[in-house]
């Protein structure tokens, strides 16, 4: 499979980021990585468009931030799409974040292809 989503991979976690990117390299998608939110702020702040896998607990700047910092220019947000991961406890309280999909983490290979499947069609 082929895809031209682009993905980026937003976690603190070097084993997060790298299983994230073993499972989706093999599907055909376009993947950068941040380390926190401001980094990811970087890559969002461009032309491309991304679905964002984005954890919620991480230093510098957290995905609860990153999500508010986005939500204030709207423009920008409606170029992207945002997964939210973390622990199913955490993700509860995240609805007024306003995010496209949730992920509770741990994760599967199927767990990331299901929160992934409803932008597939989407054009990058």
């Amino acid at each position: 499979m082929t895809s031209q989503l682009n993905v980026l991979i937003v976690d603190d976690d070097p084993l997060i980021r790298e299983m994230m990117i073993d499972i989706l390299e093999f599907e055909g998608y376009r993947l950068r990585t941040a380390r926190n939110g401001e980094e990811a702020l970087q890559v969002l702040l461009g032309e491309e468009h991304y679905v964002v896998f984005l954890d919620l607990m991480m230093p510098v700047m957290d995905g609860s931030t990153l999500c508010r910092r986005l939500a204030a220019q709207p423009e920008l947000r409606r170029r992207h799409r945002i997964i939210l991961m973390s622990a199913m406890d955490r993700l509860a309280g995240t609805a007024p974040l306003q995010a496209d999909g949730l992920m509770p983490k741990p994760f599967s290979v199927e767990d990331v292809l299901q929160a992934l499947a409803p932008f597939r069609s989407l054009s990058p």
